[in-house]
């Protein structure tokens, strides 16, 4: 074994240990409304475009999300956090290390309320229970 590759044997695992790993959470917007949406994560700042009946991830912890609509009219959703919401409605993504994603899926529909979408559904499942505090009505914003 070369000089180069023991190093890397001995020295990747103490990074891992010493720089720890990290989870990063997101939400992946469904958009129910017939026309494309635009959301923005007051946490990050970063916005993403969802075209109808499609998902899109969104780095996004805690906050409100901005949506705007293709007519430009704007929607506050208020505390909107993935860790606020019971474990059975995330999708957790793992590595070696453990979890290493957290998502939480929300849809939008036509009546501008966002709801959690079960993992692996594309849309609400009637049958299934919202979370406490949802559905989330949007408070529509001055232009």
């Amino acid at each position: 074994m070369s000089r180069t590759s023991l190093a890397m044997v001995v020295c990747l695992p103490l990074l891992v240990i010493t720089s720890g790993c990290y989870t990063t959470i997101a939400v992946n917007f469904g958009n129910g409304t017939p026309a494309k949406l635009r959301v923005q994560s007051s946490q990050t700042g970063q916005e993403i475009e969802i075209a109808p009946n499609k998902f899109k991830k969104l780095p996004h912890s805690s906050g409100d999300l901005i949506v705007t609509t293709q007519t430009n009219e704007k929607f506050k959703f208020q505390q909107v956090a993935p860790f606020d919401v019971d474990r059975k409605y995330h999708t957790i993504g793992r590595s070696i290390f453990g979890p290493n994603s957290v998502t939480l899926n929300l849809r939008l529909e036509t009546n501008m309320q966002v709801y959690v979408v079960i993992p692996s559904k594309k849309s609400v499942d009637e049958s299934v229970a919202q979370p406490k505090g949802y559905p989330k009505a949007g408070e529509k914003l001055s232009k």
